[in-house]
């Protein structure tokens, strides 16, 4: 009888404390479930930033290729020799002849147009300056050749060359 009057008296407070139980036991499942849910957003929102910084690399290197292939963009064989007899004006050298190309060699991606240039420069730094205004140019400009003549007694000063000069262009 004594065990009937604790369990009468304590039936409240005991069925409280299960209750209580099972609502903590509930509510830190549902406390993990979210943690897990956070942990994995957390995961993609890290990796969702890499992807976007890898874009943001493809964007800017997209952007160098425009910038490249303006710049690397067909010219007229007449604007090609006008800068050559800048550039040869620039250097102190004379321009004996341009023969505009006759020869085009094409790349995957590329045209290559070889000009030969007959120069008269009053010397070897003369010449060197030509050269290096040539190859320094804003346009894309490279000495495939030079033959360089000196021919003492001939009454003219200094000496001659003949320079092979390409100018490369991107294939759009």
């Amino acid at each position: 009888m004594v065990y009937k009057e604790l369990i009468d008296k304590y039936k409240n407070k005991v069925v409280n404390v299960v209750l209580v139980i099972l609502f903590l036991i509930f509510a830190a499942n549902i406390y993990k479930g979210s943690l897990n849910r956070a942990g994995s957003l957390r995961a993609k929102i890290s990796e969702e930033n890499k992807k976007s910084g890898e874009l943001e690399k493809i964007n800017q290197l997209e952007n160098k290729i425009t910038v490249y292939k303006r710049l690397l963009s067909r010219k007229e064989a007449s604007l090609v020799m006008d800068n050559i007899s800048g550039i040869a004006k620039g250097a102190g050298v004379e321009v004996l002849s341009v023969k505009p190309p006759q020869k085009e060699l094409r790349g995957v991606d590329y045209t290559k147009d070889i000009f030969e240039v007959n120069l008269n420069a009053p010397s070897y730094d003369a010449l060197a300056g030509f050269i290096s205004g040539i190859e320094s140019s804003i346009n894309v400009y490279t000495v495939d050749s030079i033959v360089i003549n000196y021919k003492p007694g001939t009454g003219k000063k200094g000496l001659t060359a003949n320079v092979k000069i390409s100018s490369i262009s991107a294939i759009n």
